[in-house]
């Protein structure tokens, strides 16, 4: 059996104290020198069973906390599109605290071996103040949650994860209306990772600006790296839909949406383009309607050094053809604008939107002379910035043509005294 473990790479849902401040979306882990290549890792259990801590979780008891954690997962499953359903087993077989929670991860990443008496596949640990937080390192005055998968198997040729878990902060529940719907909301994003998703960027201007309408909020994902409004983001927005949707996918969801596929490609229309932000937003509502990729989202982040012996990543093909490649699914049929962007330079790491921010742990500028740029019928490197031209897709269309957008003034591929392809 090839079962590996994930490398303890937690993905913290962050907690801005400031009341100002102060995704784009796709799976969590990717094939690569592990797994089949260019395939996303997910669950195949279904319903995906899972186990609940023995103790509170802040001033909620924790039969209390049970029934949030049954209601957050019902929102995964209750999209009408995606595959997914899951079931309480039951208790954990200890209460997790900051003394035994070492052994329940170890337990957990220990791929292939005995899971212990304390920890279960699914694992959702109750952090009651804050300790098991600090314990590993972060602050629970800023953390709000983390979640990952632990083992991973592609023995059957298929990308499966085998053992997870989520931990919740209890720190700033207190028992009040507001704490526990931030805490509903902390839980709908990281069981969101749990089931393999990554974080998404739209509508960044809810963090960035100090204008955001409600619209705005109405289009803000679940999987946004920072909780930013908790009503918004305790209901799922169509990008969340459409990338559980594409992981688990309903027998009805390749043929209701549509999926615009193309390339990110530097000023030469050649060379591509990986860790930018590509947005499809619908035309008549382009706020709320609204899906993300990453470019080169499949590709790994670091195919390592050939010189050296290290290899690099593990995830993410080596096929270089997927470098620039970005690929939106789940669009109700219509009228769409695409934009691209940077990703936020302060998503990464744990934090991170795509594989660059999640793997090497920085975001590249929008390179050239566009903060944003559109796709346009009369694509080029020395087009408007603002210039767009909408594309039309059915139900049940890959768009796949028309849709490569060339950056605008990046530096030349080589430099006057080069010669090259």
């Amino acid at each position: 059996m090839k079962i590996r473990c994930v490398l303890r790479r937690l993905i913290p849902l962050a907690l801005v104290l400031a009341a100002w401040p102060a995704h784009a979306g796709g799976p969590l882990y990717v094939g690569g020198t592990f797994g089949a290549p260019g395939v996303p890792f997910v669950w195949n259990i279904n319903p995906l069973t899972y186990w609940t801590d023995k103790g509170n979780l802040g001033a909620i008891t924790g039969s209390q906390a049970d029934d949030l954690v049954r209601q957050s997962f019902q929102v995964w499953e209750d999209v009408p599109t995606a595959s997914i359903s899951f079931s309480r087993a039951g208790q954990l077989g200890q209460d997790v605290t900051k003394d035994n929670i070492m052994t329940v991860l170890n337990s957990l990443y220990d791929c292939g071996g005995s899971l212990g008496s304390i920890a279960r596949e699914r694992s959702i640990i109750y952090d009651t103040d804050g300790s098991i937080i600090r314990a590993l390192g972060d602050d629970p005055s800023t953390i709000l949650g983390e979640a990952s998968a632990a083992c991973m198997d592609s023995s059957a040729g298929s990308n499966f994860f085998t053992t997870g878990f989520a931990i919740l902060n209890g720190y700033s529940i207190d028992g009040s209306s507001d704490s526990r719907a931030q805490l509903k909301a902390v839980l709908i994003h990281e069981f969101g990772h749990l089931i393999g998703l990554d974080h998404s960027q739209i509508n960044l201007n809810c963090l960035t600006d100090t204008s955001c309408s409600s619209e705005d909020l109405e289009g803000l994902p679940t999987m946004f790296p920072i909780l930013v409004d908790v009503n918004a983001m305790t209901s799922l927005s169509q990008d969340d839909i459409a990338w559980v949707s594409a992981l688990y996918p309903e027998s009805n969801f390749a043929s209701s949406t549509a999926t615009i596929t193309g390339h990110i490609l530097f000023s030469d229309g050649v060379t591509p383009a990986q860790g930018f932000n590509v947005i499809a937003r619908q035309v008549a509502n382009p706020r709320v309607i609204a899906v993300s990729s990453v470019s080169g989202l499949l590709f790994t982040a670091d195919a390592g050094n050939p010189v050296y012996p290290w290899e690099g990543s593990e995830y993410g093909s080596r096929n270089t053809a997927l470098i620039g490649v970005y690929e939106i699914p789940g669009l109700p049929p219509g009228e769409y604008t695409l934009e691209v962007e940077a990703i936020y330079e302060e998503f990464v790491s744990g934090s991170g939107v795509g594989p660059i921010g999640g793997e090497l742990g920085f975001q590249f500028r929008m390179p050239g002379t566009c903060t944003t740029e559109l796709l346009n019928d009369a694509e080029s490197a020395s087009d408007a910035c603002d210039a767009q031209s909408p594309v039309l897709v059915s139900a049940g269309e890959n768009l796949s043509t028309g849709t490569d957008i060339i950056l605008n003034g990046t530096p030349p591929r080589y430099d006057a005294w080069e010669d090259g392809p």
